[in-house]
């Protein structure tokens, strides 16, 4: 499960480099706060590294905050959260902001004034009918349901029903007209990034999981309808970005070029030799067939984020690739940190020692357990496919029984009752500890992006494979941990 599924933004907006803007200037106050903090959140960024930046103010006795957010391009996706309440709106560059509300009523009783004040107003209504822009996408995700002959509908129903809203707004004068223009390809891209995904999210829902091995071919009737529109003056616009980076890779799905590795079932020997063949083909198609900007962004956004447990060389060679399309490029900096911070984790290097207290209060080290080999698991009680490894966990268990394995979870999980929940609902043994949430130190250290997450380590305390099986994995896992005994 996505670390953007838990974050407070879906992790959609990751602009491509633009000229500096002027900053959002907001000053707020909150009355009956449901929290003594504020947190402010722009998800906008100018790398392909998209990290939402992040504000937490401390309010004042008066509930006032003040804040000057810098920005990167001219619309800019914000969040304001106080407790449970939550807005998420554009703000236009260089406005001066006053907001007010009430923590009872965060979104009911929302205010904007000031200057530019106008384009928020439309979002904090937008909200207050039907749970504006996170609204929007939830149901657009949950239109996946639905099959491939009245998909369609669902879909641009949705799409032509927020456009008519923000067409009556700019009738009225309420918006400006490029920010009609601007919302409206953010409508138009959310479905066909939707469109691309459909195949995907469809099984998710009908199996009630994200461990997806394999797609019905006729799902991808809606993948291959999706428009082929690529334009440069888009990459400030989510949607586009997702939509630039998924087309080719979800076209070549369709059409069932998959990357893929086989396994003689006489020798057991791996065949890794189509291991890239679809990554490889979606890079060479982006760098021929898009505009620069775009090709750029989204090529460099798919070695970024797409390629971890590749073999180090693999990756050093499709990014020298890369470098040679886009010499100049500003990612160059960005995907060569990825690969210094990414050879830590090479099979041979030590493990990242790090210092924990287990579930029944003995404080430990993850160095303690040299001699052993180590199963080190990152989960979260909220996490459906974690608890779907569970039961392939439990015989993995069995099987190495008695034997010099150490199973050791760390969970994510922010509630220290969730996490003791979690174990006992699940039944499920071995050392545990946690480091709440994505930031905790352990989580950080071992820069977890997502869970489940595993590393398999040896008995000299190093690192023994690139890319560790998960427990459903169970033969190809069960022959590693044998050949580190």
């Amino acid at each position: 499960m996505k670390k953007l599924m838990a974050a407070l933004l879906p992790g959609l907006i990751a602009a491509f480099a633009a000229n500096a803007q002027k900053p959002v200037t907001i000053t707020g106050t909150i009355t009956e706060p449901a929290d003594s903090k504020v947190i402010i959140v722009n998800g906008s960024a100018t790398s392909i590294n998209a990290e939402n930046k992040q504000e937490t103010l401390e309010l004042s006795k008066e509930g006032k905050f003040q804040i000057s957010v810098p920005v990167t391009q001219k619309y800019n996706w914000i969040v304001i959260a106080n407790g449970n309440g939550r807005l998420d709106l554009f703000v236009k560059e260089g406005s001066t902001l006053n907001f007010t509300t009430r923590g009872p009523g965060f979104i009911s009783e929302a205010r904007f004034e000031g200057k530019d004040a106008d384009i928020p107003r439309y979002f904090v209504g937008w909200s207050q009918r039907n749970g504006g822009v996170m609204s929007y996408f939830h149901k657009l995700q949950e239109t996946a349901q639905r099959d491939p002959a009245t998909y369609q509908q669902a879909a641009d129903s949705l799409r032509n029903e927020e456009t008519a809203r923000l067409k009556t707004a700019l009738d009225s004068k309420q918006v400006p007209k490029d920010f009609f223009e601007y919302l409206s390809r953010f409508f138009e891209y959310s479905v066909y990034d939707a469109m691309l995904h459909y195949p995907v999210m469809h099984e998710a829902f009908r199996l009630q999981t994200n461990n997806i091995q394999s797609v019905p071919p006729e799902l991808y009737a809606v993948t291959r309808k999706t428009p082929k529109l690529f334009n440069d003056d888009y990459l400030d616009i989510a949607f586009y970005q997702n939509y630039a980076q998924s087309y080719y890779s979800a076209m070549l799905a369709a059409n069932g070029y998959i990357n893929a590795i086989s396994t003689d079932p006489a020798t057991g020997q791996m065949d890794i030799s189509q291991a890239f063949r679809q990554t490889d083909s979606t890079l060479q198609l982006l760098y021929k067939n898009t505009p620069r900007k775009t090709g750029e962004f989204a090529a460099g956004r798919i070695l970024l984020n797409e390629t971890k447990g590749w073999p180090t060389d693999s990756l050093l060679a499709r990014i020298k690739l890369y470098k040679q399309q886009y010499p100049k490029s500003a990612n160059n900096k960005v995907l060569d940190k990825m690969v210094a911070d990414l050879q830590k984790f090479d099979p041979g290097h030590p493990a990242l020692d790090f210092a924990f207290k287990t579930l029944d209060g003995k404080d430990m080290k993850l160095s303690d357990l040299k001699g052993k080999v180590v199963y080190l698991d990152f989960w979260a009680s909220w996490c459906g496919p974690c608890k779907g490894e569970m039961p392939h966990a439990k015989k993995i268990k069995e099987h190495f029984q008695g034997k010099d394995v150490v199973f050791l979870y760390v969970s994510i999980d922010d509630k220290e009752d969730a996490w003791k929940k979690g174990i006992e609902t699940l039944g499920i043994s071995g050392v545990h500890t946690r480091t709440p949430g994505w930031k905790g130190d352990i989580s950080a250290l071992y820069e977890i992006g997502s869970v489940p997450s595993y590393f398999l380590i040896d008995r000299k305390g190093n690192f023994a494979v690139a890319k560790t099986p998960r427990p459903s994995q169970s033969e190809e896992l069960v022959k590693l941990i044998e050949g580190l005994l």
